[in-house]
């Protein structure tokens, strides 16, 4: 495992950056060009991660390389393709003004939901909750943030996150490296919570989890679990000592906030 500070280069990453994908805590180094090869410059601290995959539709095509620097991350910094947990704070004729819990407001355009036009707006109230996706997050102005998926122009599981039981329905907040590896559809974690009872979930990579459960109590045991999970990653202890998968970068991110199907049992028995 290779571990990078901010400022540390990363030379010869890739033939040219038609075939580089830059992951969080990625930038191209400024003396890179579009035809030489490539250069990345890390402005994050962690375990810098590489992987290389080749286009399947065409097996001429060169592969590309996607590099990426993971860590323990509690703050949230918008980019482009996130999903994130949000909350409106106001209201104007043209878009909402959303919270994402980090240091800027984003801008949810009135039309940005599916079946949305002019005579046929949306209606959040303020303090309305919205699972929505990042379009853009320049640094020199607010984010902005869609309810749309970009490649089917459906909701897609995006919109306001509502429940006709406010007690049902909670959120919770978790690390952010915790919630992009809850994220991960080998990530085991809630599958095993799904076992002892039924909830619809939205996780958001700025460190929220949403929950609707059938009862309170339900709400309350998903809240235990994810606290738990939290403090399993802070500590370093999310792989099981039966665990055999290989020690890798990716097999660690994949099982950050593990638990053992024994410790969910009795958590949940506590709620």
């Amino acid at each position: 495992m290779v571990v990078v500070l901010p400022g540390d280069e990363i030379r010869d990453a890739a033939p040219s950056m038609a075939q580089t994908k830059l992951g969080p805590g990625m930038l191209p180094t400024p003396s890179s060009t579009e035809d030489g090869a490539v250069s990345l410059t890390a402005f994050r601290a962690g375990a810098l991660g590489h992987v290389t995959k080749a286009e399947r539709a065409r097996a001429a095509a060169p592969a590309v390389h996607a590099w990426y620097v993971d860590g323990v991350q509690r703050r949230y910094v918008p980019a482009a393709g996130d999903r994130v947990i949000g909350q409106v704070t106001n209201r104007g004729m043209e878009s909402y003004t959303v919270t994402l819990f980090s240091a800027h407001s984003a801008t949810l355009p009135v039309l940005a939901f599916e079946g949305a036009t002019r005579r046929n707006r949306p209606n959040l109230e303020i303090g309305a909750l919205v699972y929505a996706r990042v379009v853009r997050a320049e640094s020199w102005t607010e984010p902005e943030i869609s309810c749309v998926d970009a490649v089917t122009g459906k909701a897609d599981g995006l919109g306001e996150l509502k429940s006709a039981d406010p007690d049902t329905a909670m959120v919770w907040p978790v690390a952010c490296s915790l919630a992009q590896s809850l994220l991960r559809p080998q990530h085991q974690l809630l599958k095993q919570v799904a076992a002892h009872f039924s909830f619809e979930a939205a996780v958001g990579v700025n460190g929220l989890v949403w929950v609707r459960t059938a009862s309170p109590e339900h709400a309350v045991a998903m809240g235990r679990v994810l606290a738990a999970a939290d403090d399993a990653l802070r500590d370093g202890a999310s792989r099981t000592p039966s665990d055999t998968r290989p020690d890798t970068l990716h097999t660690r991110v994949a099982a950050r906030g593990d638990l053992a199907a024994a410790d969910i049992a009795r958590l949940v028995r506590l709620a």
